[in-house]
């Protein structure tokens, strides 16, 4: 097995999808698709797996969590939008993603951007804080408690996450 440094190396060195890589010009849904499972490869477990498809932002588009087209072409707002989607909906419920990101009033290309700058400063403190543990990964029952400590990790963040949302829930938009 891999050391923890190893497996937090290929973690945390996965490649963005950044907005300038996204064109300027409206795309139609295969185009969209594309982009994204491109750019967003580096988040696959397996590499068949699909990360998003055509279902999926249909559905964000009937549920509201996406901005209403114009005709059958996403603008950069769009797949901006999809992108935090995206992100949101790997710890969210779709309900709260929808307070997020189901607005016309946010501009989601600066919220990506501002994003990314945090993600970076993640890269950096996450992995320096879980070397401390030093888990022997090769043993079962370590490997156990630690996996429990990150599982209670991303606890946290997504009840963090949803405490704000309730916060702000009464809040006028």
């Amino acid at each position: 097995m891999r050391t923890l440094d190893e497996l937090m190396q290929e973690v945390f060195s996965d490649r963005d999808l950044m907005p300038e890589q996204v064109p300027a010009l409206d795309l139609y849904m295969d185009q969209v698709l594309t982009l994204l499972e491109e750019g967003l490869a580096d988040t696959r477990r397996h590499p068949d797996e699909k990360l998003i498809t055509k279902t999926m932002i249909n559905n964000y588009s009937k549920e509201k969590l996406l901005s209403a087209l114009k005709g059958k072409k996403y603008s950069h707002q769009h797949i901006m939008q999809i992108l935090c989607i995206y992100q949101l909906k790997q710890m969210l419920s779709l309900t709260d993603v929808k307070q997020l990101t189901g607005r016309d009033d946010v501009d989601f290309e600066a919220c990506w951007r501002s994003y990314l700058e945090q993600k970076q400063q993640l890269r950096v403190e996450i992995p320096a804080d879980l070397a401390r543990m030093h888990p022997d990964l090769q043993d079962p029952a370590e490997r156990l408690v630690f996996c429990l400590a990150l599982s209670a990790a991303s606890s946290y963040m997504r009840r963090l996450c949803e405490k704000i949302l309730d916060e702000t829930a009464s809040q006028p938009l």
